[in-house]
């Protein structure tokens, strides 16, 4: 588990990364939302500026120089890119006036702004994958504590108290309504999402809103349980044996009512020893969409102890 400032920081990446992204799905649009792009800069200004940023400038990066990180290392190229996220953002924030009425000045601000985008995303890259954990070797117990406790200091300065959780509201609100929700599966073709399914060592089923089975992976392969096509489309109480349909009525029942997430059972099955899992599916509201059903034999793994870090031989 991340220690708690490494977190922070990190959750505000996820602000600022989801902001991005939104804008740039608004600027391929002939017809854009600049209400919601320019609410969206501010954002970029406001808390990726003034408030993350702070953090670092202010107190993560001065405690790394001074217990002992090399000042011309990666925080002296994490100061820089910081220096052409703002000139980037004073650009935007200065053509946005006039790149709403004209669209040559309209292709300059996307021109300027895809640019400004890549550069953040890789920043966030650069901080998340290599200097924060660079940044362990160099944070002392004492410093974790302390670290937490000012980075929520700079925030309610610079913010108010709960500043995270409106400006992340405030992002996800926009997705909501620009219809910009961000899938990560959409750029993946059909056939590669049902192979990595296939490749888990798992077996997923999926049973909608209306108890009727709609999907389970390895189709033409072996299974713990035996399934077939036919299985599709049928209510789920018709796929388990009796004696178990009130256990299943009752798992699915709680879950329409909001009343329970998750229902977990282990059990000794032909030699293997099975982890059943069923878990809610909701939507980005909270409702109801089903549930999926993840069944594994863990008897492999019971017996693992220390670590592993070498791979086996092909």
């Amino acid at each position: 588990m991340e220690e708690l400032y490494i977190k922070l920081l990190m959750d505000d990446h996820s602000i600022i990364e989801k902001a991005l992204v939104i804008i740039e799905r608004q600027l391929e649009k002939s017809k854009k939302n600049w209400s919601a792009i320019s609410t969206l800069l501010d954002v970029l200004w406001d808390y990726g500026e003034t408030c993350h940023n702070m953090k670092e400038e202010k107190v993560y990066f001065p405690l790394l120089l001074e217990r002992g990180m090399p000042p011309q290392g990666p925080v002296a190229v994490m100061l820089a890119e910081h220096q052409k996220e703002r000139d980037y953002l004073n650009k935007l924030k200065s053509l946005l006036p006039e790149a709403k009425q004209n669209k040559e000045l309209e292709q300059e601000f996307s021109n300027i702004f895809g640019e400004y985008s890549a550069l953040t995303k890789d920043h966030i890259w650069k901080e998340n994958d290599i200097l924060y954990p660079m940044g362990r070797k160099f944070v002392q117990p004492d410093d974790v504590p302390y670290l937490a406790t000012e980075f929520k200091r700079i925030e309610q300065e610079s913010l108010g108290v709960g500043a995270y959780t409106r400006y992340k509201t405030l992002v996800d609100a926009l997705e909501k309504e620009t219809g910009e929700r961000i899938n990560l599966l959409a750029s993946l073709p059909i056939d590669v999402i049902s192979d990595m399914l296939d490749a888990l060592p798992v077996e997923l089923t999926f049973v909608d809103a209306e108890d009727r089975v709609r999907y389970f992976n390895k189709l033409d392969k072996d299974k713990i349980f035996s399934r077939t096509l036919s299985a599709v489309g049928r209510l789920v109480q018709q796929c388990h044996p009796p004696k178990s349909i009130h256990l299943v009525n009752q798992i699915i029942q709680e879950m329409k009512e909001g009343k329970r997430e998750q229902a977990t059972f282990w059990i000794h099955f032909n030699g293997m020893y099975l982890f059943i899992a069923y878990y809610a599916v909701r939507d980005e509201n909270g409702n109801y969409r089903g549930v999926v059903e993840m069944v594994q034999d863990v008897n492999p793994y019971r017996a693992l102890e220390g670590e592993k870090r070498l791979l086996d031989e092909s």
